[in-house]
C-alpha cells in the first residue's frame, strides 16, 4: 500500500536498496487496508452515523498519500467514534494505522512514540475481540516494522489460523520469510496475491514490487520490466508507477529518454522527492548521450538537472542508482569531460 500509492519516498543508494525500500515505504504506507468494510461494520456497539465516519477514516487511511490533513481526518473521525463507543474494536485497530503512518521517517526508520501508541492501540483492539484476524495481521506487519521477527510471525500465523482473505496477510507474512533469507518462498506468496484476483489494487501492486525484487534479484530483467508495465496498468493513477519503472529504466537499462519520459509522468500526478532525483539523474544521463552539434539541447537538460537537485552529474546519478550502466557511462563522461560547477 504511498504507497502505497503519491507516496512519501527516501533518497536511496543501490538500485535494489531502492526497490526494497520502496516496497516497505508503500507497506507503510498501504498495507493495512480493510479487507472488507462490509465485515468491519458488522460489529455490534456502532450506530449507522457512525458506521459511515469509521468507512470513511478507512479510504482515507487508505488513500493517503503523504497529505497530514488526510491523517488528521481520518483521526478526528475514528476518535469521535471512539467517544461514543469506546468498545468499538475495529476503530482503535484503525487508529493504530494512523500512528504507524504518522511514525513514518523513511526508509526503515519510524518515531518509536509513534509505534509504541500504535501498539497500544492495537492492544485495546486484542483485548476487545481477541478473534480478530485483521487485527493481527496489522499486529504482524508493526511488530516486523519493530524488528520483532518472532512476534511478527506468531501473529501472522494467528491471524491464519483464525481464517481471512485479507492479502495482506500474505504479504506481510512474505516480508518475515524475507527476513529470513526465504525469498523463494516469500516469492510464492506475491503471487498467490497477483493470482487471487483481489479486488485490492494496492495489495496487487505491492506483491508486484515483491516479485520485482525478487526477480531483479535473479537478474530476470525481462519479467521485471512486465512486472512493472503490469503495475501500470493496474494503478495507471499511481504515480509511483511510472516513477518506480523510471528508475528501472535508467538505473538497470540505461534507457534515459525513456526514463525522463516515465519520471514526467509521475510527476504529473504527484510531487515527490524520488521521482525529482530520478528526473535530474536521467536528465544528466541524457545530456551526455547529446551529440557535439546539440550542446545547447544538452545545456538545457543540465539546467534543468541543476534545479531538481544538487551535486555533480556523476553524484546525482551515483547516488540514485547506486550502480549499473548508467552509473559507469556518468564517471566515464565526467573523468574525461568534468563538468563546471
Amino acid at each position: 500500500m504511498f504507497y502505497n500509492t503519491g507516496y512519501t519516498f527516501i533518497f536511496y543508494g543501490t538500485l535494489m536498496n531502492l526497490l526494497a525500500r520502496i516496497l516497505l515505504i508503500l507497506l507503510v504506507f498501504s498495507c493495512f487496508s480493510a479487507a472488507s468494510l462490509a465485515e468491519e461494520t458488522q460489529h455490534k456497539g456502532i450506530n449507522p452515523t457512525n458506521r459511515i465516519a469509521y468507512d470513511e477514516a478507512v479510504m482515507l487511511l487508505d488513500s493517503w498519500g503523504g497529505e497530514p490533513s488526510v491523517l488528521y481526518a481520518a483521526k478526528v473521525k475514528l476518535e469521535g467514534i471512539l467517544r461514543v463507543a469506546p468498545d468499538f474494536a475495529p476503530a482503535h485497530r484503525q487508529l493504530a494505522r494512523y500512528h504507524i503512518l504518522t511514525g513514518f521517517i523513511d526508509g526503515t526508520r519510524y518515531e518509536p512514540s509513534a509505534l509504541a501508541a500504535a501498539e497500544g492501540s492495537l492492544d485495546e483492539a486484542l483485548r476487545l475481540d481477541s478473534e480478530s484476524a485483521e487485527t493481527h495481521v496489522v499486529a504482524g506487519n508493526l511488530y516486523f516494522l519493530q524488528n520483532r521477527l518472532a512476534d511478527a510471525a506468531a501473529a501472522l500465523a494467528k491471524a491464519k489460523e483464525i481464517g481471512t482473505d485479507d492479502p495482506w496477510l500474505a504479504i506481510h507474512t512474505a516480508d518475515v520469510l524475507i527476513a529470513q533469507d526465504q525469498h523463494a518462498e516469500a516469492a510464492v506468496l506475491y503471487q498467490s496475491v497477483v493470482d487471487s484476483g483481489t479486488d485490492n489494487a494496492r495489495a496487487v501492486s505491492l506483491a508486484m514490487d515483491g516479485l520485482i525484487l525478487y526477480y531483479h534479484g535473479l537478474g530476470q530483467y525481462q519479467t521485471v520490466e512486465s512486472i512493472y508495465l503490469q503495475q501500470i496498468a493496474n494503478r495507471p493513477e499511481a504515480a509511483w508507477a511510472y516513477g518506480n519503472y523510471g528508475g528501472f529504466l535508467l538505473c538497470t537499462k540505461d534507457d534515459a529518454e525513456a526514463a525522463i519520459a516515465h519520471f514526467r509522468l509521475a510527476l504529473g500526478l504527484t510531487q515527490y522527492d524520488i521521482a525529482r532525483n530520478g528526473l535530474a539523474a536521467a536528465l544528466y544521463r541524457q545530456s551526455v548521450m547529446v551529440e557535439g552539434n546539440q550542446r545547447e539541447n544538452a545545456d538545457e537538460l543540465i539546467a534543468e538537472a541543476r534545479s531538481l537537485r544538487e551535486g555533480t552529474s556523476a553524484q546525482v546519478v551515483t547516488e540514485f542508482c547506486g550502480g549499473g550502466p548508467a552509473v559507469v557511462a556518468m564517471q566515464n563522461a565526467e573523468t574525461h569531460s568534468p563538468q563546471p560547477e
